[in-house]
């Protein structure tokens, strides 16, 4: 059914999601759903779910929990995040605890979020 959107369409619906999810911040909320997301940009959950799936090659969940590791990363010497527990920059970061926090961690960077942090305090 979306496989017959034009290129265009795609990229166009994709820079809406993108715009959404990184202007508003809305990856920071844990409770942050389809449903939530489709209510702001005005796309079908089905379509949202297609094109994350297809035109990033993630679903909804690891898509979302990529531009929170994204967010950490960034923002990791900043006051938001500096001086923080990992548990509570996890909770900054809109994951629901520190276990999904290193899980999804480990998932998209190929090592644990300790291991990042220690890392980045070497330099």
């Amino acid at each position: 059914m979306f496989h017959k959107l034009t290129d265009e369409e795609k990229e166009q619906c994709l820079f809406r999601i993108e715009f959404h999810i990184n202007s508003k911040k809305l990856f920071l909320s844990k409770d942050l759903s389809l449903a939530q997301l489709s209510a702001e940009t005005g796309i079908t959950v089905h379509k949202i779910s297609y094109l994350i799936n297809n035109g990033f090659g993630l679903n909804f969940n690891d898509y979302i929990n990529l531009k929170r590791i994204q967010y950490l990363i960034e923002n990791i010497r900043e006051p938001i995040l500096k001086d923080l527990s990992v548990e509570k920059m996890s909770l900054v970061c809109g994951f629901g605890c520190r276990t999904s926090c290193f899980r999804a961690f480990r998932k998209h960077k190929g090592k644990s979020l300790l291991k990042y942090l220690n890392d980045i305090c070497k330099i």
